[in-house]
This record gives structure tokens, sequence and C-alpha cells, in this order.
């Protein structure tokens, strides 16, 4: 999980200021300090150099207009960065848009990222998300995130909403949700008169093919729901084939279940960052067995 102060935030940081315009030789050299200093600076740096790469495909992809393509410093030295392929990682871009309003783009792999927080804004990314996000509104790109304010603005390609409150929001090529976690959000319609407010637990779903849908969810569905907010997820229903997916979206290390032990199912509060005591709880209830290489844990 990223923090302010953490090597990925900071490297996130570093190729920001990069991508505005070539760094000074005071910074250069600050940068290679900085890199030096600690081997995970170097792979944290690499993770945001790869992110920043892989955005900027897509925005040359998808912009209406050419997209800028910043100077990225030579390294001081080619062994520094050498690396192979790399999934987790943060990316943190400030842009300017065609209205000269600057966004800053939020761009997780493997990680969630905790943004900037305040009494007035909160924002906390998923594994696998883009987020937009202006001084007084916030666009979900793709992926899942977390939004809390008063008066501001959230949407996706054809939700609107303006918060009060927190509102957990999912969008993917079929759905976009909204789903009040505190507080309450008003919908905007398609003419500006036409709003419907919504409470907390309230939610809604646009499918791709414009069909809308209401549902109510209690507080412990609120609670398993936004867990991964907290680093955690809830399990209930989940067979331990499933719980092995949700775990592999945040981890490096992949866990591999056995024919044996997919169909069965454990319940509990587990940290998703820690897919081995995961599956030691495996072991201990469900009396499997535990091989490890390099890339996997394997449930037998």
């Amino acid at each position: 999980m990223a923090t302010e102060d953490s090597p990925d935030y900071v490297a996130a940081q570093w190729m920001a200021r990069i991508d505005r315009s070539a760094l000074t030789q005071e910074e250069q050299d600050a940068l290679n300090r900085w890199v030096s200093a600690d081997i995970r600076h170097k792979g944290a740096f690499l993770r945001a150099q790869a992110v920043w790469q892989a955005t900027n495909k897509a925005r040359a992809l998808h912009a209406p207009y050419p997209a800028r393509v910043a100077h990225v410093p030579r390294p001081s030295s080619r062994r520094a960065f050498l690396g192979s392929a790399v999934a987790a990682s943060v990316g943190l871009f400030v842009i300017a848009s065609k209205t000269g309003e600057a966004r800053t783009q939020y761009t997780t792999l493997k990680n969630i990222l905790h943004c900037r927080q305040t009494p007035e804004k909160q924002l906390i990314l998923d594994c696998y998300s883009h987020v937009d996000d202006y001084s007084e509104l916030t666009r979900i790109v793709y992926g899942r995130c977390l939004v809390g304010g008063s008066q501001r603005t959230v949407k996706t390609s054809r939700l609107r909403f303006v918060i009060n409150g927190s509102l957990l929001m999912y969008k993917d090529a079929n759905y976009e949700i909204g789903l009040v976690m505190n507080g309450h959000a008003s919908l905007k319609g398609q003419h500006p008169s036409e709003y419907k407010t919504l409470s907390a637990g309230e939610q809604i779903t646009r499918t791709a093919a414009g069909q809308l849908h209401f549902s109510y969810l209690d507080a412990e569905a609120l609670a398993r729901l936004s867990a991964w907010t907290k680093g955690q997820v809830s399990l209930d229903t989940q067979t331990i084939s499933e719980a092995s997916d949700i775990f592999n979206r945040y981890n490096q290390k992949q866990l591999v279940p056995s024919f044996r032990l997919a169909d069965y199912r454990l319940s509990g509060m587990f940290d998703l960052n820690r897919p081995d005591v995961f599956a030691l709880a495996v072991k201990t209830v469900l009396g499997g067995k535990i091989h490890e290489d390099g890339q996997h844990i394997y449930l037998e």
C-alpha cells in the first residue's frame, strides 16, 4: 500500500516532475542520490517509469489531440535501472487539461493507493484503476475507488453525482456502479433539473446497454465491500479458487490451489498483502499442504 512517504509515492512524484520538463542538474543529482540510497528506491522508480510509459501509450491512443511527450532523464548508472517486467506500481501525473485546469492522473496496478487526504476530500484507488482528479471533480476512467467530500462532483462515462459523504465507484466495460457509503449523493439525470438523492447503502448500477438498477445494501455488506480500502479482504461465500484470484490481483507471489481444495470455502478477514497468511489458514483449517517456489504458493 502506497503512502506519502513510501518509495512508490516518492518515485511517482519524481515521474510527475519529469513529465513537466527536463530535470535541472541539481534535480538530476538529487534523483540519483535518492535512487542509489536504497534498493527499494530503484525498484520503485522502475515501476513508476513503467506506469508512465503505459499511461502515455494509452493517452496517445485515446486522446483527441496529440499527447505531450516528456523528456525522460538518462540513468546515471545502467546497472541501477536494469530489471525485469514490473507489475506492482503507482502512477501520479499532473497534466494541463484543454480548459487549462490542472488535473492529476492516478493509476494503480498491483497496489492500493491512498491519495492525499484532507478534511474536505478523500480518494482511495483499488488495484488496476485509473482516476482523473480535478479541483472540484473526480472522474473514474476505469477500476474502483472511494471518493469522499462535500459538494464534490464524481462521474464516470454515464453516471454523475454530487456527493456529501463518501461514494464507492466502479467502472468496467460492462457496468458503472455507484454505492453511497455514508452521507448522501445526488444522482444527476439527463437534464439539469433531474436528480435523485441516494442515502447510505443505496446503489445504482448502469449496464452498457443503458439499463438502470437500484438496490440497497446493509451495514455488513458495506463493510465487506469497502474492506479493500484498509488493505483487507472479507471472505464469506468465496471458494478457495475465487479467494486466490483476489489475492493474486494484489501480489507478485501467486496462490495456486489444487483441484482438491479449489471448491472449499474459508471465511474470515485477511490482509490482502499477505497471501502466505491465507495459505497458512487453508493449511490449518482444511488440512492442506503448502509448497512454494520463487513466484508461487501451491495449496494442496
